[in-house]
């Protein structure tokens, strides 16, 4: 009888349960870690600052408001964003600004602010802002 020939390497059970077991790790570690720009994107409300009366406004994330004030009935609502201060992880609320570098300082430590993100209803009502019901 012939011996048989394979066109791959034959390889033992015992290895392939190993690089089996590799594998397997290696994909579960990569598929741990937090995705932070999908965080940061994420929010149950939309916040809304009038440049005209300083009115501050939230809705929830599915209902968006027209440039025109609830409260002063002028145009001049913008969209509010959150910046994280790097120091003290506290969240800084601003109308979103076509500025370059329009994050600021930190309204508690008065720091530079690091990276934007969209604030959740929580951080809306902490803020001073009042649901509007569209």
């Amino acid at each position: 009888m012939r011996p048989v020939s394979f066109p791959f390497p034959v390889v033992s059970v015992g290895r392939f349960a190993i690089w089996l077991g590799l594998l397997g790790i290696i994909l579960a570690a990569g598929g741990c870690g937090r995705d932070v720009a999908k965080e940061a994107s994420q929010s149950d409300a939309n916040g809304y600052l009038c440049e005209r009366c300083g009115g501050k406004f939230y809705t929830k994330r599915s209902v968006f408001l027209a440039a025109r004030c609830p409260r002063c009935g002028q145009d001049g609502l913008v969209e509010v964003v959150a910046y994280i201060c790097p120091k003290d992880q506290h969240l800084t609320l601003r109308a979103r600004s076509a500025e370059r570098n329009g994050s600021g300082l930190c309204e508690r430590c008065q720091g530079p602010l690091g990276g934007m993100v969209l604030p959740r209803e929580k951080d809306l009502k902490t803020w001073g802002a009042t649901k509007v019901q569209s």
